[in-house]
């Protein structure tokens, strides 16, 4: 990964990293998570919209994703601090 100085624009310039000609491996160790919708290659955040219009009741419209990220929107990690939380309330 190389490194570009630029400046221009700006009252300081700044260091940008980053490099077009990442492979496949170097892209992996620094994110080792995959999202997917019918097989095609999405963003984490296109992941979580999608999840997001998922009818809760009835499980429809998310038969496409796919991931390997254990939390992917942060829900779970949402309801554990909400249980803990409520936990911690006063009766």
């Amino acid at each position: 990964m190389g490194y570009f100085k630029v400046t221009g624009g700006v009252a300081t310039p700044f260091l940008q990293t980053g490099s077009y000609e990442t492979t496949e491996e170097e892209h992996s160790k620094q994110n080792p998570y995959w999202y997917k919708n019918n097989g095609k290659k999405i963003t984490k955040h296109i992941y979580c919209e999608l999840q997001s219009k998922i009818n809760q009741d009835t499980g429809e419209g998310g038969h496409g994703l796919q991931t390997n990220d254990p939390d992917p929107c942060g829900l779970k990690a949402k309801r554990d601090k909400d249980r803990k939380d409520n936990q911690r309330k006063p009766k």
